[in-house]
């Protein structure tokens, strides 16, 4: 099967938050931020309150609780932030170009305009699906984005990568409700 796309700034940053959503370290440190510093902050209001200065045990608990609810906010966007930056800086190249991706049950070929790669399945790790995007994500880290959108066929593309994961025995994971938290 062979199918043409292009991939733009908002499929990179799909792909950037999707991976870091499932990232184990990340998500301990992105738990870790959110409960650690209001617990300081909640701490220093209860040596306020033994200290008998009610005025600083107040402030730190509302810094406390301000916090827990704030700071999830401000990271999110913080990220995407970040990411975009790191996209607009290392993938600006590769915006709108079109991309053919041919597969079969042995390999899957990636062309654009600049470079063309083989890769054998059995270097599959597994497929993930998204509300607006297929991850195809290789042992190495490396990820095919395949934005749905942007897709002819979409629902052949999709019966024939389930096809190959059976073949394969990966896991084909569907998460429509998906999104960065």
């Amino acid at each position: 099967m062979t199918i043409d796309y292009k991939i733009d700034e908002n499929d990179y940053l799909t792909h950037q938050l999707f991976v870091a959503s499932k990232s184990a370290h990340i998500k301990k440190k992105r738990q870790r931020n959110k409960i650690i510093i209001p617990l300081i902050y909640i701490g220093l209001g209860f040596l306020g309150l033994l200290e008998n200065n009610i005025s600083l045990a107040i402030f730190f608990f509302i810094i406390g609780i301000l916090w827990f609810f704030i700071y999830p906010l401000w990271e999110k966007r913080y990220y995407i932030k970040n990411y975009m930056n790191f996209i607009k800086e290392n993938y600006k190249d590769r915006f709108g170009r079109t991309a053919t991706l041919e597969f079969n049950n042995e390999y899957f070929l990636a062309k654009d305009n600049v470079s063309e790669s083989k890769v054998l399945t059995t270097e599959l790790e597994e497929i993930c699906e998204i509300a607006t995007t297929i991850f195809i994500r290789l042992k190495g880290g490396q990820s095919f984005i395949l934005p749905k959108g942007k897709i002819t066929d979409l629902d052949k593309v999709k019966a024939r990568l389930k096809e190959l994961a059976d073949y394969l025995k990966i896991k084909y994971e569907i998460d429509e409700k998906w999104e960065w938290k």
